[in-house]
């Protein structure tokens, strides 16, 4: 395989906006791209805001994930304590 078939296969996974490249395919990729950087969805208000660092995610799940990877100890303490993960509506 030539370096750059290398190379573009492995871009297909990268995030062409912001440089992302933690997909495990480009199917997630692309589903990364559509909902954080389509203009029409980027700009709801209904995501969810993580209480550490304030990153904002568009799904539930998607906070859960970042929380138990990012901030281990935080999730930890959040399970323990019975909380709920609330929806940001705007700042």
């Amino acid at each position: 395989m030539s370096q750059q078939t290398l190379g573009q296969f492995h871009n297909e996974t990268r995030c062409p906006t912001c440089g992302r490249d933690d997909f495990e395919d480009e199917r997630g990729m692309r589903i990364h791209h559509k909902l954080a950087h389509d203009e029409s969805l980027a700009e709801r208000e209904d995501r969810y805001r993580c209480p550490e660092c304030g990153r904002e995610v568009e799904t539930k799940r998607g906070l859960s994930n970042h929380l138990s990877k990012v901030h281990p100890k935080t999730w930890e303490q959040l399970q323990s304590e019975g909380m709920v993960l609330i929806v940001h509506h705007g700042e």
